[in-house]
């Protein structure tokens, strides 16, 4: 059995369709998925990943009200065929701007039913907390008690192998970072879901 950390980049990039191999692991297009693989994710990155999705929210809404501003300026520019046609190209794309934030809340909250059913979560306790508070592995806070969390499962996680896969490469693919997963026994990092798969296929 081999065990995949994913954490909350995971989530967005499926959400926001960033990564499309991420569909071929949610929906289990490898049969190795469902029989070999055992997915873990701390708990925080759940919320995490609804905590991004709001700011998504609040940055699609500044530019839906940006562009009706624009619109109803080109409202008085009646006589020009240019501002008639650009007025049509904005109204458009209020309507693509909605849609496209409506298809983000969809794909996440059906990637959070995934985890709910598929994947153990690691629940925060007061000595990984504490770790994290303790000892800053990572400059970001979220993400060094995310690091601390993982850290902390793979210690006591009884499969052969781990494995770490995480898009935010900026923060967890830094070599002295690798380091400290090595030395908890993630043996590779991934920073694609389909570098991943590719591996996973090469272990059987």
């Amino acid at each position: 059995m081999i065990t995949l950390y994913i954490e909350t980049n995971f989530f967005i990039d499926f959400a926001k369709k960033q990564d499309q191999d991420t569909e071929n692991l949610v929906n289990s297009q490898f049969p190795e998925v469902t029989t070999r693989i055992k997915i873990v994710t701390p708990a925080i990155c759940c919320m995490e990943s609804l905590s991004v999705l709001e700011s998504e929210r609040n940055i699609n809404n500044r530019f839906g009200d940006n562009l009706q501003d624009e619109v109803r300026k080109l409202k008085g520019d009646v006589n020009s065929q240019y501002s008639r046609e650009i007025k049509r190209c904005l109204e458009q794309a209020i309507i693509k701007n909605n849609e496209r934030m409506n298809e983000i809340n969809t794909r996440l909250f059906d990637v959070l039913e995934w985890a709910k059913n598929s994947v153990e979560l690691i629940q925060l306790k007061p000595d990984i907390l504490s770790k994290s508070l303790e000892n800053l592995l990572i400059n970001d806070p979220t993400d060094n008690l995310i690091l601390h969390c993982i850290l902390d499962h793979a210690q006591i996680s009884t499969n052969e192998k781990k494995v770490f896969l995480s898009g935010n490469h900026t923060d967890f693919g830094k070599p002295e970072i690798k380091e400290i997963l090595q030395e908890a026994s993630i043996e590779r990092y991934f920073v694609k879901t389909g570098d991943f798969l590719g591996w996973l296929n090469s272990q059987f």
